[in-house]
């Protein structure tokens, strides 16, 4: 029961800042990385969209939390609207490493992305050997690595550009122009991959909840390389040509292939005892949930590989469209199924969907990326198709 209230007081606010998001991450990464502008000139532009994203969060959320989390018991609440306060400094910490990003520092970018979860986790390890074992505990120690990750990480831009404040107003618009046209897919990757615990968190009692998301944090662990690889192809893809780019995804796809066929194999056998040894014995109704969707956190890491090399390749708001058709399935399927077979039938529609979407990137990677399955999984040869 804990498990599940502690996923509803993190995915709401959660996705409440995705929601303003703008794309403006995928955005700032681009434009230092093809050097548009200053890196004085993106600093300010990212305080400034960050600042505006953060009171939006705020003001949203303090008025819907209170009513999707009315069935929870009001220290509940109370938590879910601690986090939401909180949310600017995850948006701030992100965009600075963003920034790094861009510039192909990617040991400071991975400091950043790092220290929040590391925090976190020397958090979890101290209440594990306190006598304060409570949830109220475990989202301090959360949103204390997203403070510790917003604070090195002004540090970091500070100590290596000396950032001013300059205002250019033809960078904002640009900068807005390519993250929307990338919002769509980050907005619909972020739901695809969380309605399905938003929608539990309404319909369902929290220990089922519980029971998901623990099916769902083992079963993800597997794209662990593969989102790194999708971050490594954006990041050197935006600043190469064309076809140096293409040669980067292709690489990254088979690696990250490779990687997942084996990871998933390995966690299917292991589930039952990682469950068993990582989480309890009273968490051994997730293996089943933990197996049926590995194939779909299969296909969410190879995804993260074709959606970062459609970004790179000038063409962010392609994978929207996999991402929507994987949504409308991911919808009507926990309609059917949920109300069955309870987070089972979430496990099983939420697979179904992510391999749809895979299946739908590979047609429009070919079709707009000039990106054949066979180059990708083989080895890049041009691709003579007139792209649209």
């Amino acid at each position: 029961m804990g498990r599940g209230e502690y996923v509803a007081v993190c995915a709401w606010p959660m996705g409440i800042s995705t929601l303003f998001a703008l794309g403006v991450s995928q955005a700032l990464t681009f434009h230092v990385g093809r050097r548009n502008y200053r890196i004085s000139e993106i600093v300010t532009a990212a305080v400034v969209m960050g600042a505006v994203q953060g009171a939006l969060t705020i003001a949203v959320g303090m008025v819907v939390l209170p009513h999707v989390l009315h069935g929870y018991p009001p220290a509940v609440v109370n938590l879910g609207i601690l986090f939401l306060s909180l949310t600017p400094m995850v948006v701030l910490s992100a965009y600075v490493s963003n920034v790094f990003q861009g510039a192909q520092d990617l040991l400071r970018f991975n400091v950043i992305r790092v220290l929040a979860p590391a925090v976190y986790f020397v958090g979890l390890i101290a209440i594990y050997c306190s006598h304060c074992r409570s949830l109220w505990a475990v989202i301090a120690s959360q949103l204390a690595g997203y403070v510790s990750a917003c604070a090195v990480g002004g540090a970091l831009i500070w100590s290596r550009f000396r950032p001013q404040w300059q205002w250019n107003s033809a960078a904002f618009p640009k900068i807005l122009d390519f993250g929307v046209r990338t919002h769509a897919t980050s907005l619909a990757n972020y739901f695809n991959q969380r309605i399905d615990q938003l929608i539990l968190s309404l319909i369902l009692p929290p220990k089922q909840l519980g029971y998901y998301a623990v099916a769902v944090t083992l079963s993800t662990a597997v794209t662990v390389f593969s989102i790194a690889a999708g971050i490594v192809t954006f990041s050197h893809g935006s600043s190469q040509d064309r076809e140096m780019a293409i040669s980067t995804i292709s690489r990254s796809f088979r690696a990250s292939l490779a990687w997942l066929l084996l990871a998933c194999i390995a966690l299917y056998v292991l589930s039952p005892l990682l469950i068993d040894r990582v989480f309890g014995s009273a968490f051994d109704s997730s293996i089943l949930a933990c197996r049926i969707l590995l194939p779909g956190a299969l296909m969410i890491g190879m995804n993260q590989v074709l959606y970062n090399g459609s970004s790179a390749l000038g063409r962010p708001g392609l994978p929207s469209i996999a991402e929507g058709v994987s949504m409308v399935i991911t919808t009507v399927g926990l309609y059917l199924l949920v109300p069955r077979y309870g987070f089972v039938g979430a496990a099983i529609v939420s697979s179904a969907a992510y391999t749809v979407s895979f299946v739908v990137m590979l047609i429009l990677a070919r079709q707009f990326l000039g990106l054949p399955f066979g180059s990708l999984l083989f080895g890049y040869r041009p691709f003579r198709r007139k792209l649209s």
